[in-house]
């Protein structure tokens, strides 16, 4: 028996894809296009046809590429849980369906080995808008289906402190997690040791509701050493939203028992300091306090702090007051801290929200509106891979490029201590 000598591939890019074959194709094509052989491209394809394993039969021939389809219905969790199991390569990066790569990530991939990072997270500056979105445009917003827009970036790459980014997080209530520098997998780079870490520890690489969340939270926790850069190296992509996810208008008020999260999924313990409601919010929180539960971090589950999460709850979303109060003095509670004090932080949070969701909403599209002014936005751009030719394109015009990133020593990393 002969036994493959050959080293892995350095870089595995990782997707999980159900029921939206043109996108996943699009992503396909997209990737496969880069000629580097240190590449390999994962796909976990749950689909209830057959259609995307039918196109990948019978045109891509390329050995980086690894597909495999799962007919029998899969949680979210579980797509996830097998497609980081059929990848290889030592840094794992996840994308979505409808996302992209900027190339120079096999040349970061590279870099962080070097440096020996355990993870190498992206500050996003880049962003594709497929066509058909459906959405509308707006008194603040011209919306433009099939548009690539790269937003100003410094290039600069830090490194982060993980458990300080980590208590600030719970802190906040576990909210608005993309705002923290943590090591992320989703869009960003994770050598595949803290994955085996994680499986190790838990018994799977992904837990909770949500994916990107727990791999995050988990992540963070296992990770020595890692770093963030401001550099487009992904290309979050956002096609049309299906009717059944936390998204749709007033879906706070549907069954939480009807979410996605549970589809397929069997007996799901939601944690008990989270209001069992249908928002985003909720299952991130949830999310995260199962990944350090999980992870052994019970510390960190106390420093959650349940009236921030409540204030921001009952200020964004309407008809939902009486449940999540009542959810916050339950959690309070139970960690043996003051309902009075945390009642005082409660009102605290919805008087320096702002706590409407409408105010919050024009808020942002001003900042939106200041940030448009220095955004390059390029229209018409049919699929993925015209949106990652464009972007590269922009990039070598302008004089951008990743080893530029290094070269300009705007690194401030301190050697791994021996």
């Amino acid at each position: 028996m002969m036994v493959n000598s050959s080293p892995p591939p350095l870089l595995s890019i990782v997707i999980a894809t159900r029921n939206r074959i043109p996108y996943a194709i699009s992503a396909i094509q997209s990737i496969l296009k880069i000629s580097d052989q240190r590449l390999e491209l994962v796909v976990q394809d749950n689909s209830e046809s057959q259609d995307l394993e039918l196109y990948v039969n019978e045109n891509i021939k390329d050995s980086r590429f690894r597909y495999e389809y799962i007919a029998k219905p899969l949680s979210m969790i579980d797509n996830f849980n097998a497609a980081v199991e059929l990848s290889t390569g030592e840094y794992i990066c996840l994308i979505g369906d409808d996302d992209g790569v900027n190339p120079e990530i096999i040349e970061a991939a590279a870099w962080a080995k070097i440096e020996n990072l355990d993870s190498l997270s992206v500050r996003q500056s880049s962003y594709y808008l497929w066509p058909g979105t459906g959405l509308s445009s707006t008194l603040f917003t011209k919306v433009t289906g099939g548009s690539l827009a790269v937003q100003p970036f410094s290039g600069k790459i830090f490194q982060i402190d993980l458990e300080k980014e980590l208590r600030a997080l719970f802190r906040n209530g576990g909210l608005y997690y993309l705002s923290f520098n943590l090591a992320k997998a989703y869009h960003g780079l994770v050598r595949r040791q803290c994955f085996e870490l994680i499986k190790d520890k838990t018994g799977n690489y992904f837990g909770g509701s949500s994916p990107d969340m727990f791999s995050a939270i988990a992540i963070s926790c296992v990770a020595k050493r890692a770093a963030i850069i401001e550099y487009p190296l992904t290309i979050p992509g956002h096609c049309r939203i299906a009717e059944n996810t936390h998204h749709v208008v007033k879906a706070h008020l549907r069954p939480f028992e009807d979410a996605p999260h549970f589809k397929n999924r069997g007996k799901y313990i939601w944690c008990d300091l989270v209001p069992r409601i249908y928002i985003g919010e909720a299952f991130w929180v949830d999310s995260g306090i199962a990944a350090l539960r999980a992870m052994g971090r019970d510390d960190l589950v106390q420093e959650l702090s349940l009236p921030k999460l409540a204030a921001h709850c009952v200020g964004g979303y309407r008809g939902i007051t009486k449940p999540i109060l009542r959810n916050m003095f339950n959690g309070l509670r139970r960690t043996n801290k003051s309902q009075f004090i945390g009642f005082i932080y409660f009102i605290f949070g919805m008087v320096s929200g702002p706590g409407n969701k409408f105010i919050r909403r024009v808020w942002n599209r001003v900042l939106l509106i200041i940030s448009i002014k220095s955004c390059h936005q390029f229209n018409d751009v049919k699929d993925m891979s015209e949106c990652s030719k464009k972007l590269t394109s922009y990039l070598n015009d302008n004089g951008y490029s990743f080893s530029d990133c290094v070269k300009q020593k705007k690194l401030n990393l301190k050697k791994k201590a021996t």
